[in-house]
């Protein structure tokens, strides 16, 4: 998933419309939440800090608060004051990533499923970088439109849930 230069010249963090986030969020199962992470960590290294973005990922149940805080706080220096806090939102998080590992080592169903409920969380956290972003971005730049790659994860996703769907109503 490409950013257009400008984005990754003057965005403070990953930049990805509501609409697109939700979308892929909901098509991959919530999987998107964590492509979001390390595009959010990946930006935060082009301006110069010496982090690695995959670790981060991939530790995110210890790093997640921090990138929450980065956010609220470049939001409320650009008088973009959210209407989260990030102990809130992170604890939300951690729940709602944690939740389905313990469904899923439980072999109850709902386990992939109630892993869509991390969207919440960093989709307020999304939004408010969206606000942030609209003052330094043309929105040519605000990556709304779908590419050809979110519309193969897009189809994916509806192919896997009406897989669901159906095995859900017949078995």
């Amino acid at each position: 998933m490409t950013i257009h230069a400008e984005a990754r010249e003057k965005a403070h963090f990953y930049q990805i419309g509501t609409e697109k986030f939700i979308e892929l969020s909901l098509c991959s199962f919530g999987l998107f939440g964590f492509y979001w992470t390390y595009a959010n960590w990946q930006q935060i290294q082009r301006q110069g800090e010496d982090i690695s973005p995959l670790w981060r990922t991939l530790l995110a149940i210890v790093y997640q608060f921090d990138l929450y805080r980065r956010i609220h706080q470049q939001a409320t220096e650009l008088q973009e004051k959210p209407r989260w806090q990030p102990v809130r939102i992170y604890v939300l998080w951690v729940v709602f990533t944690t939740m389905p590992i313990w469904f899923l080592l439980n072999n109850h169903p709902w386990g992939s499923i109630v892993l869509l409920l991390s969207l919440l969380p960093n989709l307020l956290a999304n939004q408010s970088i969206n606000r942030l972003h609209d003052h330094v971005l043309h929105f040519y730049a605000q990556n709304t439109d779908l590419k050809a790659f979110d519309w193969g994860i897009i189809i994916a996703g509806l192919i896997a849930w009406l897989t669901l769907l159906v095995a859900a109503i017949f078995y």
